[in-house]
């Protein structure tokens, strides 16, 4: 059977019909188990929300529940099949619960992207609005001055000579600066490579890390080897 367990009001939940059809039970057996459940002990009503469905024209009760009433109501549920049934429900569960933590982490990643090109971009201005009034300076050693400055507010004290620390992970920024991009064009390039990870997983091409209240892609060498691939590629 398809579709064992569906998002609703933004929860993973499934339905008494799909579990009567599913453990090959009489639907309303699963009410009545359902309502003794509720009639035992009223913190699971939370758990189960009575909803109807149409047959040939006539309504008829059904209940929808979460995982936990899912647990709940399956636990009695013995046999070899309904084993399987029971492994083929949590499978369900983890999926769609993991759907619904990408839906609900994706706006927070475009914000913060948005609000890292915003930043980029203020200090592109900022830096051009200096390097007009440098270059219109008559004072050699004020221009260079200011140049310097300019430089070193875009990629940071160029005038030092220091080799870079080997890395492991790197961020989007930091990626984006060796092909002339920023961060929210790799996170672009990144997901037409299909790099990520579902949250908060991990795999050879990076891995997420919490950054404040939001979680952050770490790319690895082997990201950038196919990100640079992609480059020549769209060439």
């Amino acid at each position: 059977m398809n579709n064992l367990v569906v998002m609703k009001d933004q929860q993973a939940v499934t339905d008494s019909l799909k579990v009567a059809e599913s453990f090959d039970k009489k639907h309303k057996n699963i009410l009545q188990n359902i309502q003794n459940l509720a009639a035992e002990n009223s913190a699971t009503k939370k758990m189960f929300v009575e909803s109807t469905y149409v047959n040939r024209g006539k309504e008829y009760p059904m209940i929808y529940m979460n995982r936990d009433g899912f647990t709940l109501l399956a636990m009695g549920f013995t046999g070899k099949k309904a084993l399987d049934f029971k492994l083929k429900y949590i499978q369900a569960f983890n999926k769609m619960e993991q759907q619904i933590r990408n839906q609900s982490e994706r706006p927070k990643l475009m914000q913060k992207e948005r609000i890292e090109v915003s930043r980029q971009n203020a200090e592109t201005r900022k830096a051009s609005l200096l390097y007009r009034v440098a270059k219109s300076m008559k004072d050699t050693r004020k221009q260079q001055d200011l140049l310097a400055q300019i430089a070193n507010d875009l990629i940071g004290e160029p005038i030092k000579e220091k080799q870079p620390e080997p890395k492991d992970f790197y961020t989007a920024n930091e990626v984006g600066k060796l092909f002339r991009t920023n961060g929210w064009g790799v996170e672009q390039i990144a997901q037409k490579l299909k790099l990520h990870a579902p949250v908060p997983e991990s795999n050879k091409f990076g891995k997420w890390i919490q950054n404040g209240n939001f979680p952050e892609w770490l790319y690895t060498d082997a990201a950038i080897q196919q990100i640079e691939q992609y480059g020549f590629l769209v060439r």
